[in-house]
Order: C-alpha cells, then sequence, then structure tokens
C-alpha cells in the first residue's frame, strides 16, 4: 500500500515486505466498531461454519475459512484498534 508507515493518520500500519518495503492497514474489524476482537471472531466462526460463498468475514477469495479467523483472531490477541483524528 505504501512504502512508509509515517504515511497513515497515527502510523497504524503494518510492514508487509522487506523488499520493496511495503506497507498494509490491519482487517479484521468485521462489524466495523473499530477495534478487532472477540465480536469478530465469534462472526468469522459462524460464517465458517456455514457459508462458502462471499460474506464480510472473507478474506477475498470467496470462501469463509480457517484463514479468515485466523486473521481476525491474530489481530484481536494483539489489540489492533483504528487510530483516528
Amino acid at each position: 500500500m505504501t512504502s512508509s508507515v509515517s504515511q497513515s493518520y497515527g502510523n497504524n500500519l503494518i510492514q508487509v515486505d522487506n523488499s520493496p518495503v511495503r506497507y498494509a492497514i490491519f482487517s479484521g474489524d468485521v462489524n466495523q466498531d473499530g477495534i478487532v476482537d472477540a465480536s469478530d471472531s465469534v462472526e468469522a466462526d459462524n460464517d465458517a461454519e456455514l457459508l462458502s460463498d462471499i460474506a464480510r468475514t472473507d478474506d477475498g477469495i470467496d470462501f469463509v475459512d480457517a484463514a479468515d479467523v485466523s486473521i481476525i483472531d491474530n489481530n484481536s490477541f494483539n489489540s489492533v484498534s483504528e487510530i483516528t483524528p
């Protein structure tokens, strides 16, 4: 997404590549409340059991699976939240 963490408000990015250096936004805030937490994880867990089509808990491969749940669980564990002005 960008080549410098300082190019986002609050430096709220994660480095995803070393060469070339690239940063990206965090994902997993399914319910859009500004925090990746257990409520997001519960929704993804439920979708992973029931859905095989695009859902807001999907990471873009048209199937809700353990990879989607893992992203949310990891970001929830690390207390990822939005930073706003």
